[in-house]
């Protein structure tokens, strides 16, 4: 499965040196102000009301909980035996550990699922999201500012108890697009980060697995779900990226739910991921400049 990317370190750059946690700089003030900053807007997004969800006004009539186990159950198989086809396929052709393979896998992967794909969109092709632009620029606002700030803070936390090694970056594609020069395999591997996780993962877990947890949880309004969902979204990710940064996609998720339901769609999630996963693959590539 192609996972999604969150830079989890933001503290000082010197020069052109890569962006990193050092012991002597605990906590910068970049980091405060971006705390600051999450607070102060969570603060107004909770006493705006834009908290408040709709009751159950966003159910999906044309896939039913078990069409949507079945679609769901289809990506992860689909995805996992393309990654592992493309991993096999690439091997006998390229050095392991190497941008090249993470290509293979990464792209394979994609195209594996793009059956399912078309199967979701062929059954929601009735349903129009509405309000993408005002979903997507609040989740900005609100919830990448929090992504950002609890990762940083749970990195910090972390190191400093040993349960982490200080990292430059939260997650392994940023590590081996960071060790590589630019060329064809590297922009495979960035399409499928950005364009490939947006559409994939928004499809599983906000179209298909909050619908389906919503319907198994219950609840007034889709918070049960959000939550749920997100907690699985932040697990489904470890092994590639640092329990501070599974914090992170866990407060990132939330915001991704939210605006599943506000919009009605997958269209703005999918705005959303890919721009985020854009913004930090863009991260990584401005520190070798």
């Amino acid at each position: 499965m192609v996972c999604s990317v969150v830079v989890m370190c933001i503290t000082e750059a010197k020069g052109n040196d890569v962006i990193q946690v050092t012991e002597a700089d605990p906590f910068n003030f970049l980091t405060l102000v971006l705390v600051i900053a999450s607070i102060s807007i969570g603060i107004w997004f909770v006493k705006s009301g834009r908290n408040l969800l709709p009751p159950r006004d966003y159910s999906d009539n044309t896939i039913t909980p078990i069409m949507a186990t079945f679609l769901c159950a289809m990506i992860f198989l689909l995805s996992g035996i393309g990654g592992w086809l493309g991993g096999w396929w690439g091997a006998g052709r390229i050095a392991q550990s190497t941008i090249e393979q993470h290509a293979w896998i990464s792209a394979s992967a994609v195209i594996a699922t793009i059956p399912v794909l078309i199967v979701y969109m062929a059954l929601r092709h009735r349903y129009r999201s509405r309000h993408v632009i005002a979903a997507v620029v609040t989740t900005f606002v609100v919830f990448v500012p929090m992504t950002l700030a609890v990762a940083e803070i749970g990195h910090k936390a972390f190191t400093t108890i040993g349960l982490e090694p200080l990292a430059k970056f939260g997650h392994t594609t940023l590590d081996d697009l960071a060790a590589s020069s630019w060329g064809t395999s590297a922009w495979i591997v960035v399409i499928c980060a950005t364009i490939g996780a947006g559409i994939i993962e928004e499809i599983l877990y906000r179209g298909l697995m909050l619908p389906l947890l919503a319907s198994l949880i219950g609840g007034r309004t889709a918070w049960r779900a959000i939550i749920t969902t997100s907690i699985l979204f932040a697990l489904m990710h470890a092994g590639s990226v640092p329990p501070s940064a599974m914090i992170g996609l866990f407060v990132f998720a939330i915001g991704l739910g939210w605006a599943r339901i506000v919009s009605r769609g997958v269209v703005a999630p999918i705005a959303i991921h890919i721009l985020f996963n854009a913004m930090n693959i863009a991260f990584v590539y401005s520190t070798k400049l």
